[in-house]
């Protein structure tokens, strides 16, 4: 009995985590200081090293473990249910116990191990970016810039079969470059420095690529997953994306932008080409939203290169569809708002509003 009692001191795990996540959300200049740069980056140091050592997602195997225990627990309680006919209230309370201790544990992790970046300074703080509406004749400015440099570096990669493009080296030659756009970045921006592990690859693709989701960061193992099935001119892009959460940077408009930035700053051109393709793909749709006229011509401008690559993003949203991914994406609408980013979904698309600040500065030209 004492020894249960003690376990309910767990419970207290939620709220604290609750009130942690409140308090970092009221002075996002001292959750960039103390949490951010300081306890986040050193325990995701710590516990990145170690995940790093093996070649498979630890995050992956924990999840089909934890998933497999499941499957095996239902059914040994359903059957001690029918056979325990005096006690059966007792178990589902310590069912409900369990189940509540454990949601307790790990929404406390998540808060302490990564949920806090949420509210650290905005990346148009850090870099110095001054983010504001836009006009129309800025965003197609911006998506006419990125139409000719995708046209200039798909002329420069390489391509499969089908003649769509392919990184050097293939997959692995993929991952194995991801540094080299961060150090670049690092030398710029001090926060884009220090990703402790590589991307991998999630070995459950083909049905993960039924949700919808190209990456996956898990702050539990400080791993970047990255879904193996998603168009291989993306990929770059994607694991960039992943290392941009690894790094502490939680909202998605900002991970999307860092992935751009990374993959323009680095020195290869088949990872300057996926993130320009990135960028481009989301200015072409905003133009799209505003003036289809303007889309248009801007399409029509497009290499037989970048238009091939372009219809592979969309050949496989087409594959892949389905009421799975659609209550995924609704899931993961409610987690991103959940997380003080209200425009949920959205707000992956908010990139646009940081590339239009740099590139108004003019530093994207250069």
């Amino acid at each position: 009995m004492r020894r249960l009692k003690k376990r309910y001191f767990l419970l207290l795990l939620f709220p604290l985590g609750y009130l942690l996540n409140l308090l970092s959300r009221s002075n996002s200049e001292l959750t960039e200081k103390v949490f951010s740069t300081f306890l986040y980056r050193g325990v995701s140091w710590v516990v990145g090293r170690i995940t790093g050592l093996f070649p498979v997602s630890m995050a992956e195997l924990l999840l089909g473990a934890t998933i497999l225990a499941v499957i095996v627990i239902i059914p040994i309680f359903i059957v001690k249910l029918v056979k325990g006919k005096g006690r059966r209230w007792q178990l589902v309370k310590g069912a409900l116990v369990n189940i509540l201790l454990v949601s307790s544990v790990i929404y406390f992790a998540f808060v302490f191990m990564w949920g806090m970046n949420y509210n650290r300074l905005s990346l148009a703080s850090i870099m110095g970016l001054d983010v504001r509406p836009s006009a129309k004749e800025e965003l197609i400015e911006l998506t006419d810039h990125l139409v000719r440099t995708a046209n200039e570096l798909r002329s420069k990669v390489d391509e499969n079969k089908d003649g769509v493009m392919i990184p050097f080296g293939g997959v692995k030659g993929g991952f194995e470059r991801y540094h080299l756009g961060y150090r670049n970045a690092g030398r710029l921006y001090p926060e884009l420095s220090g990703a402790v592990s590589r991307p991998k690859p999630i070995l459950s693709s083909k049905i993960i690529a039924y949700t919808n989701i190209w990456g996956i960061y898990s702050p539990f193992t400080v791993e970047s997953n990255v879904n193996m099935e998603i168009p291989s001119p993306m990929l770059l892009s994607t694991m960039m994306h992943e290392i941009a959460h690894q790094l502490g940077f939680a909202r998605e408009d900002e991970a999307n932008y860092i992935a751009y930035l990374t993959c323009r700053l680095h020195p290869d051109v088949d990872y300057q080409y996926s993130g320009v393709l990135l960028g481009l793909t989301y200015a072409l749709n905003s133009v799209y939203s505003q003036d289809k006229e303007e889309c248009d011509r801007l399409v029509s401008m497009l290499s037989d290169g970048v238009k091939r690559d372009l219809n592979e993003n969309n050949k496989y949203h087409d594959k892949y569809s389905g009421p799975v991914s659609k209550a995924v994406s609704k899931t993961n609408d409610i987690y991103l708002k959940a997380n003080n980013q209200k425009d949920g979904e959205r707000s992956y698309g908010r990139m646009l509003d940081l590339m239009l600040a740099e590139f108004r500065s003019g530093q994207a030209r250069d």
